[in-house]
């Protein structure tokens, strides 16, 4: 008990020699005391109050994020996103359907089709803005465009939406096709198609236009494709044999020169203008010329020379591209 009372006794002595809490830092004491706590509650404060307001700030801007763009799991994904997946003609985000499509029971590679799209929104979430369409197969990757840009001014006729979005158009292969549907250049939703190769292949047929001659006799060229559409000019042609023939034979490994010759509104044309060649049971394409429209000439709207050559026999599809969209496809015979 006597060690504790002295033990408590050496606690309560300062632990200096000399006395360190002076009059001097007693009045330094005081007048810190008067000034500076205001001061720093009131910063204090202000901090706190600040620090709320910007969390309440940040926490509403995020969930406005969220609600203009969703995460990337439930809709947003890259371009060309390639998955492989069954064939699904309805797009759903957040368990409702935002369109579905009903497309031509017959999808045919190089035929063109009709796709109807029902979009279930208001007409004020595509008025004034883009809607486009792009398409990637699944298993070659090629990309091309089925539907430009194309500004939302008007609903579907007869409704108040875009309840029947109405377009055509033709697809370069067959195969599993994905359709990317944007909204002012973002991804709005997806749909997954197949679409069937002809079987078997066969040459599309010819057919005439006619053109005045240097004797002013009426004279005609034989084209190979779809009249008033699209064609090349594949006769008359005069064989070795001094007879005159509809059309030249097209040999494997031999160049030859065509004229092509296209049909359509001036704004079909405007875009690069390219001819894809694929050989049946395949899918890879070869490019066989590229370039840019003239015209017009012997009736067409628009033409271009070509020159082109196949390496193989076979039955060969002509794809004719128009800015990176499918304009039609030509079915030619190779000679070996």
């Amino acid at each position: 008990m006597k060690e504790q009372e002295q033990w408590n006794e050496s606690l309560r002595k300062s632990p200096f020699v000399k006395p360190r809490f002076t009059e001097k830092l007693r009045q330094e004491i005081i007048h810190k005391a008067k000034e500076k706590p205001k001061a720093k509650a009131r910063l204090f404060r202000f901090g706190a109050a600040f620090a709320i307001v910007m969390f309440c700030v940040g926490a509403l801007f995020a969930a406005d994020l969220a609600n203009i763009f969703p995460k990337e799991t439930e809709y947003l994904k890259p371009n060309g996103y390639n998955r492989s997946e069954e064939v699904r003609t309805e797009y759903r985000r957040n368990g409702k359907a935002l369109f579905q499509v009903f497309p031509d029971p017959d999808l045919i590679a190089g035929v063109r089709r009709g796709y109807m799209i029902h979009f279930t929104q208001s007409f004020d979430t595509f008025f004034g803005k883009t809607l486009a369409i792009e398409a990637y197969h699944q298993e070659s990757g090629k990309q091309v465009t089925v539907l430009a840009p194309e500004t939302i001014t008007e609903p579907s006729p007869g409704y108040e939406s875009l309840d029947r979005f109405i377009i055509m158009f033709s697809l370069p292969l067959g195969g599993t096709w994905r359709f990317e549907v944007k909204l002012n250049e973002r991804f709005y939703g997806d749909f997954v198609l197949e679409i069937r190769e002809p079987s078997p292949w066969t040459e599309t047929g010819t057919f005439d236009i006619p053109y005045g001659g240097p004797d002013g006799n009426a004279n005609k060229y034989v084209l190979v494709g779809e009249k008033d559409k699209v064609g090349f000019i594949i006769g008359p042609y005069q064989n070795e044999n001094g007879e005159l023939l509809d059309k030249a034979p097209i040999v494997a490994g031999k160049r030859n020169k065509y004229m092509w010759h296209f049909w359509g509104s001036k704004d079909e044309f405007s875009g690069r203008f390219n001819i894809m060649a694929v050989k049946e049971g395949s899918t890879r394409e070869i490019d066989m010329i590229s370039g840019t429209l003239s015209g017009p000439l012997n009736g067409a709207d628009a033409l271009t020379p070509s020159s082109m050559e196949f390496p193989e026999a076979g039955i060969w599809r002509l794809n004719a591209y128009i800015d990176n969209k499918l304009f039609s496809s030509i079915y030619v015979n190779v000679q070996p």
